[in-house]
């Protein structure tokens, strides 16, 4: 049975083919199939955790969980509210 085989050829004019290379460059020759296995199962491992994290948030999203509102920073000549009710009061 033959093995399956696989011809890297980068195309040096464009800017991620270079930065792999140079990346593949600094690998020992002995260990660089190892590291581009490495490397495909990360990028497959990334995507499906990226997969996970957009359907539980979209499921959150539409279960309505979403717990109070982040308060927005107050600008440097807003007046605050205790303030406001103190002027109010009088």
């Amino acid at each position: 049975m033959k093995r399956p085989q696989y011809v890297f050829r980068p195309n040096l004019n464009e800017p991620q083919h270079r930065r792999a290379w140079a990346l593949l460059q600094q690998v020992p020759p002995a260990k660089r199939k190892e590291f581009l296995v490495q490397s495909i199962l990360a990028a497959e491992q990334t995507d499906r955790l990226e997969k996970s994290i957009r359907k539980v948030v979209r499921e959150e999203l539409q279960a309505g969980n979403i717990t109070g509102a982040v308060p927005s920073p107050l600008s440097e000549n807003a007046i605050p509210d205790s303030a406001l009710d103190f002027l109010n009061s009088l």
